[in-house]
């Protein structure tokens, strides 16, 4: 009976405990994260087929550009992140500095260093206002992680942005 009693307690928290990772992720605690984008979908992995997502930049005449994750034919989705890296090295560069209400800026190694889902509502692009600020490096990779429900999701979804061009 003891036995019983024992795994019933264990099966009750890790459930409580897994429901609990889960929530926080849904409304748009996904800072463990930063660094590999991956979602931590206990026991789920990526999909490997080609993301029906993608991002697209727009220049704006102040010197900041407006990123849009968007789903091709106005796909939905629940959650994302999005990060700014520098394409030799990887490194998140420059900063958000506002995000549409479907988002909100975190704290990804400093404050603006990625933008994440605000909720799990439906989606069909969310657009955030990047500044490179001192960043300097020419090209910048726009690298986003879109979450359609908790067992679909895509990982390495990329669009590089040549920061010179003002196309």
């Amino acid at each position: 009976m003891a036995k019983h009693t024992y795994f019933l307690g264990m099966f009750a928290l890790v459930s409580i405990i897994a429901v609990e990772v889960a929530l926080g992720f849904s409304r748009g605690d996904v800072t463990l994260a930063c660094n590999t984008m991956h979602p931590g979908h206990l026991g789920f992995g990526g999909q490997s087929s080609r993301a029906p997502f993608g991002i697209y930049v727009t220049p704006d005449d102040d010197g900041t550009y407006v990123v849009t994750v968007y789903g091709a034919r106005n796909g939905k989705f629940k959650g994302f992140m999005l990060q700014a890296r520098d394409p030799t090295n990887d490194r998140r560069v420059g900063s958000f500095v506002s995000v549409q209400n479907s988002g909100r800026i975190i704290d990804c190694s400093y404050a603006g260093g990625a933008v994440q889902h605000n909720d799990s509502q439906d989606k069909t692009q969310v657009s955030a206002r990047w500044d490179p600020g001192q960043y300097k490096g020419g090209k910048v990779r726009f690298r986003a992680t879109v979450v359609q429900s908790y067992f679909t999701y895509w990982t390495g979804i990329i669009q590089e942005y040549d920061l010179q061009s003002k196309d």
